[in-house]
């Protein structure tokens, strides 16, 4: 898709559609206004009209999309991302489509993540005329190409987390981030099964035990200006959770391809990262794996020694993502970035406790719990914390191990911090648990129904503020 930005007014555009934003009760202008009576168009939020010129139309482009915006401004960037978004697939059908909504930023990430498809497993998908985009504002060239590099890598986070587990076991995971870090100038480094067992990640080894496909750690680095500080990115890598010996039923084991969203997340955000040439270096590591069933699984009662030198009693095998979180975290504290901070697809809880909307964000920093909400509501991703609750620390006591992973059903979200917390090395932290909001069985006015690329805008956001 092309984007160019003119400086026309709305009626002058030649387009093969015009999109234009309607507040609710307000006429649209272009001599539109006596024709929405007539087919019950308000403007309400959700609302959309297609209109094809008549003759005598007061403007040139081929038909109009109106689009409502109920009681929020045109100036609102939320609203115009979602709106935008929610006509996105209409677009597909028409070659050259010029926008007159304001923010450049949000109609490009509407019309991008909107537009947003995972098709290429079908025999015969969809085609799409759509192959210009005229943004009808005076809008910065910066922010046209700053919003294109965040859709591109929301969209490649998607793209892995919609791909079938099948397709992406760990080492393939491993070769896509490889390939992306080479595009980007970006440094990687990949250890495989041998490399884990000599680098004391029991974690990791531990849950892909039972696979045929090897376990691996994934490391992409971006540099930065080498002044401005570091952030270490730890995220949730496993390519497909059965469960392990405590089997998942179907319902829930039938999207656990999904259970890698962290790592995608993780791996999106360093390539923004590079290609924004952020001045704040970040390191981004996935531990991959894969918790399979079969004779050489951990079992429950085993005991796993971790990068660190901690002890894990397994209680849970289906508590799998915080032991090989465990192995990253302790590896990224080695290096003593400025914080940490980990994304994972990680807890029930945390779908009961705040739904589908709202991500889960515990910490051992304040600030930085703070921070990261506070770009969350810049990028239109709702955040909540949830305590990081001492007193509970206790139900991770195991009589054979320095911890057990997992302290019962109550309260899983902040009890499984509290497992990763001694892994942190005592820095500035914060562990995001989307476990619904990386994935969707319903589409959303920004995309379709699957992966979202959930927390990666509001990761970049944070970056871009601590440069």
């Amino acid at each position: 898709m092309e984007v160019s930005l003119s400086p026309l007014p709305a009626a002058e555009i030649a387009a093969d559609l015009l999109v234009l934003p309607v507040r609710e009760g307000h006429d649209p202008g272009l001599g539109l206004g006596g024709v929405l009576g007539q087919v019950r168009f308000t403007g309400r939020a959700g609302q959309d009209l297609l209109l094809p010129r008549r003759d005598g139309d007061a403007f040139r482009a081929a038909a109009v999309l109106l689009v409502g915006l109920g009681d929020a401004d045109a100036d609102d960037e939320h609203a115009v991302r979602r709106a935008v978004g929610r006509v996105a697939p209409r677009l597909a059908e028409f070659p050259t489509v010029a926008i007159a909504f304001p923010h450049v930023q949000a109609v490009i990430e509407g019309v991008r993540l909107g537009g947003y498809r995972f098709d290429g497993y079908k025999s015969e998908p969809r085609g799409r005329a759509f192959r210009e985009l005229v943004i009808l504002a005076g809008a910065d060239p910066q922010g046209v190409a700053r919003a294109g590099i965040v859709a591109d890598a929301v969209t490649f986070a998607r793209d892995l987390v919609n791909t079938p587990a099948g397709d992406l076991v760990p080492m393939d995971l491993a070769e896509r981030a490889r390939a992306m870090a080479e595009a980007c100038g970006l440094g990687v480094r990949v250890l495989d099964a041998g490399a884990l067992r000599e680098g004391g990640f029991g974690g990791i080894l531990g849950v892909g035990a039972a696979s045929a496909n090897p376990p691996c750690l994934i490391e992409v680095s971006h540099p930065g200006d080498g002044v401005s500080g570091t952030v270490g990115l730890a995220g949730k890598g496993i390519t497909f959770d059965s469960g392990g010996l405590a089997i998942k039923g179907l319902g829930a084991m039938s999207t656990m391809k999904c259970d890698m969203a962290g790592g995608a997340t993780m791996l999106a955000v360093v390539q923004a990262a590079a290609r924004l040439e952020l001045p704040v270096g970040v390191t981004a590591v996935v531990p991959a794996a894969e918790n399979m069933v079969s004779g050489s699984a951990i079992r429950p009662g085993d005991v796993l020694t971790h990068r660190n030198g901690r002890t894990t009693e397994v209680t849970d095998t289906d508590s799998e993502g915080r032991l090989v979180l465990a192995d990253a975290l302790a590896y990224l504290a080695e290096g003593s970035p400025d914080v940490l901070i980990d994304a994972a697809t990680l807890t029930y809880s945390v779908m009961h406790a705040l739904g589908e909307d709202i991500t889960g964000v515990i910490g051992s920093d304040r600030g930085l719990v703070g921070e990261l909400i506070a770009a969350g509501a810049r990028a239109g991703e709702p955040m909540w914390e949830l305590p990081l609750w001492e007193p509970y620390a206790d139900r991770l006591e195991s009589e054979v191990a320095d911890a057990k992973n997992e302290g019962g059903s109550l309260a899983d979200a902040t009890i499984a911090a509290l497992f990763l917390r001694p892994f942190t090395a005592g820095l500035p932290w914060a562990h995001l648990d989307f476990a619904t909001t990386a994935y969707l069985d319903k589409a959303t006015d920004l995309g379709p129904a699957g992966a979202t690329g959930a927390m990666i805008r509001t990761l970049i956001g944070y970056l871009e503020s601590r440069s």
